[in-house]
């Protein structure tokens, strides 16, 4: 196999791909990225078993064929080559790379056959908006859970009801709900995506030069093509959580306030909280926010301006949980409810249903 790449073009395909490599794994070749070299260009694809990733980058190939190349390795080493013509020979026994004054020979794996993701059966079929694909993962999939210990929660839910997308993920301690508008598609389905798939197509809507995507799912994965990468997840197995049953359906007290100020204030809180406790307390009163934190180093205090409306309530969280959601809302102003200083606290816009986040606290202990 031999051909010719811009090591500009090289790099940014290898690092995309590579983001998929797994961190451990039984099986060789997926330590790798697979190299094919064909007509239309230069494929690179990466594979975890549950989530695929195919780059198509330009190159004059003089020689046809395919290798399975060290992953990590070749990731560092094309970052750091200069900027030109990348000329690659590859057999069996050697990578040879040449660029300008360079001249490296590496290992190739051994190459019996590199794992495709299948991608068959009834397709359906979903245009979004890129800026609104986007938006729909990057604010709701920060609260899916990390842990394997109930693996359905590891991925967010998408609910398709004809005209709207949801988006719903949680952790059991924070929770996340985004919804967007699409056209109709006549057609109400589920499915659950997982966190790292919905992140490597969130990434992939700023490589989109068409202003709209489209998320194609079978009953088993989802695929998104961009022309020139295309990626397919495997599908979580399962029945996602009924999260309606846990969304707070009356509250004592709502709040209104500026987002900016109070992330600004729960910022500084918690660099004094995390020498302790790690936690934050919030006293609503007399349309004023007080956020207080204490803990070995010292002890914080400010208040910020609000608009209170019902009963007194002090409330403790961990600000990690809260400053996620405030990141994440881009309303200048923000509405909070809560019923008692031990249920969940939910922030959400001042009108519509646009997004709903809500927030386990922790016990306040006198």
């Amino acid at each position: 196999m031999i051909f010719h790449v811009n090591s500009r073009e090289l790099t940014s395909g290898v690092l995309s791909v590579v983001k998929v490599l797994p961190v451990r794994t039984t099986l060789a070749c997926l330590e790798g990225i697979f190299f094919e070299a064909k007509k239309d260009g230069l494929h690179l694809k990466c594979s975890d078993l549950m989530l695929q990733k195919e780059c198509i980058i330009p190159s004059f190939v003089e020689e046809e064929g395919a290798a399975i190349v060290p992953g990590k390795i070749i990731a560092e080493f094309v970052r750091k080559l200069p900027e030109g013509d990348v000329t690659f020979s590859i057999t069996g026994k050697e990578i040879n790379i040449i660029c300008g004054r360079v001249n490296t020979v590496l290992q190739p794996m051994e190459y019996e056959e590199f794992p495709e993701m299948r991608f068959d059966g009834d397709h359906f079929s979903v245009k979004v908006s890129k800026e609104e694909c986007r938006d729909l993962i990057s604010q709701t999939v920060f609260a899916a859970a990390l842990d394997d210990s109930k693996p359905i929660l590891t991925g967010a839910l998408l609910e398709i009801n004809d005209n709207t997308i949801t988006a719903v993920a949680t952790d059991a301690y924070q929770f996340a709900m985004r919804k967007i508008q699409i056209a109709s598609t006549g057609k109400d389905a589920s499915y659950v995506v997982p966190s790292k798939a919905l992140n490597e197509i969130s990434h992939m809507m700023s490589e989109s030069q068409e202003k709209e995507v489209t998320l194609v799912f079978t009953r088993t994965h989802v695929r998104v093509d961009i022309g020139h990468t295309i990626l397919t997840a495997r599908l979580l197995d399962g029945a996602y959580i009924d999260y309606k049953r846990i969304l707070p359906k009356d509250h004592k007290l709502r709040v209104i306030l500026n987002r900016n100020d109070f992330l600004d204030s729960i910022d500084r809180a918690q660099l004094v909280a995390r020498e302790g406790g790690n936690n934050i307390i919030l006293h609503f009163t007399n349309n004023m926010v007080k956020i207080s934190a204490s803990s070995f180093i010292g002890v914080f205090d400010e208040n910020v301006d609000a608009v209170c409306s019902g009963d007194d309530i002090d409330i403790a969280f961990n600000p990690k949980y809260v400053m996620n959601v405030l990141k994440n809302v881009e309303d200048e102003k923000i509405c909070i409810d809560l019923l008692s200083g031990v249920s969940p606290c939910v922030i959400k816009p001042l009108q519509g249903e646009k997004y709903y986040y809500l927030i386990v606290p922790v016990r306040i202990y006198a």
